[in-house]
């Protein structure tokens, strides 16, 4: 029954290791409010256009903390970076699934730890 239990998440661990679709030049991204009639949350959308047969994400949201709403967003050489004042955190096909993954793992997160996932995750090229 253990075993049962762990086997999802097995799955899901190496799912979200696994290699995903990732096109740049298909890839749109902003900042907007999670939770539009409350006014908190604050989350990067990612929209994916994929060609016919092609299979993959086409929009992931992934929670970053408040005090983020006026970070600036580039995408260079297929990465996306987030400048937050001197600090800058990074996305791309690499880290993507680690990341979305330690973010919901457990359920909502507070602004300190969103930062310290985004820290660990994506700090850093």
């Amino acid at each position: 029954m253990k075993n049962l239990f762990l086997l999802p998440i097995m799955l899901l661990a190496f799912a979200a290791k696994a290699e995903m679709l990732w096109k740049p030049e298909s890839i749109s991204y902003e900042l907007k409010q999670a939770h539009k009639l409350l006014g908190i949350g604050l989350m990067l959308e990612l929209n994916q256009s994929l060609s016919p047969g092609e299979y993959g994400w086409k929009q992931s949201r992934i929670d970053v903390p408040e005090s983020w709403a006026s970070a600036q967003l580039e995408m260079r050489e297929g990465t996306i970076y987030i400048t937050v004042g001197k600090e800058e955190y990074y996305l791309n096909q690499t880290n993507k699934g680690e990341l979305s993954f330690a973010i919901l793992n457990g359920g909502n997160k507070t602004d300190t730890q969103l930062l310290e996932i985004w820290a660990k995750y994506a700090k850093g090229t």
